[in-house]
């Protein structure tokens, strides 16, 4: 009777399921330039978004100003084109990216975001979405060039439950520039809009962000170059497998055993 009580009790048992949650988004706005005339700018932005759970799936895009958003999850929970806000821990499993360059006269701005919720055991998630712009850069007088613009950005990570796993996100930026023969000439990342987070147990980090940022190159030659910035951000989400109920039940059918020899020894 006991022994099978004790088969019962461990063969049917429910692991508890890990849900892993990643949001990262970087908006700039307000830029200026000084110490050289910029050109035309040409932009370029890509998004992606794949997933091993439920569901499956990959999807791309590429544009100009615009990438498509990439989505994968639910069909009844796709977030509209360019919605840079979170979508929270609905409607699992999703991964989705999306990426927005606004240029016009006087004005550049950028819009980029990834995002991934999943509860299915044993999978994986990821999206990204990326831009870049660059531009030719006439300086007539030697000396530096500075780039300035507001930012807005935040990283959020959630694990919660067992079997484990991680969960991570990143946003990045960077401004170079480069010589009539293509060599960097100059290249920064400043940490405020460089950052990463993650997590491999239950936890949660959330990293919000604001504030103007500068950067000013070093001297700079008489001549041309280009100048080009480019922003990313990704979310990568990866799921252990939960115990099978058969190894479950092989380690109650281990204890019945055990619990037979001690007592027959103690017989």
């Amino acid at each position: 009777m006991i022994a099978a009580l004790v088969i019962a009790s461990v063969g049917t048992s429910t692991p508890a399921r890990a849900s892993f949650y990643a949001y990262a988004v970087e908006q700039t706005n307000t830029y200026t330039f000084t110490g050289g005339t910029l050109g035309t700018f040409t932009p370029l932005s890509s998004t992606s978004s794949a997933q091993v759970g439920s569901p499956n799936g990959s999807e791309a895009h590429t544009g100009t100003f615009d990438a498509l958003q990439s989505y994968v999850g639910p069909i009844a929970g796709r977030p509209a084109e360019n919605t840079f806000t979170p979508l929270g821990q609905v409607n699992p499993d999703y991964a989705r990216g999306d990426a927005l360059v606004t240029v016009a006269p006087g004005v550049i701005a950028t819009n980029n975001v990834a995002e991934s919720f999943m509860v299915s055991a044993g999978g994986n998630s990821a999206s990204s979405g990326s831009w870049a712009i660059s531009a030719p850069l006439t300086v007539t007088t030697a000396g530096a060039v500075t780039l300035g613009f507001n930012y807005t950005n935040q990283l959020t990570v959630i694990h919660t439950g067992v079997p484990g796993g991680l969960v991570a996100a990143d946003f990045g930026y960077t401004f170079t520039i480069r010589d009539s023969t293509g060599a960097v000439v100059f290249t920064s990342s400043p940490t405020a809009i460089n950052d990463n987070v993650s997590l491999l147990a239950a936890g949660s980090i959330s990293t919000p962000g604001s504030g103007t940022m500068s950067i000013t190159s070093g001297v700079l030659a008489v001549g041309t170059y280009t100048a080009s910035i480019a922003g990313s951000e990704h979310t990568f989400i990866n799921s252990v497998p939960e115990p099978s109920s058969c190894v479950l039940f092989g380690l109650g059918c281990l204890g019945v055993v055990g619990l037979a020899r001690r007592r027959g020894r103690a017989a």
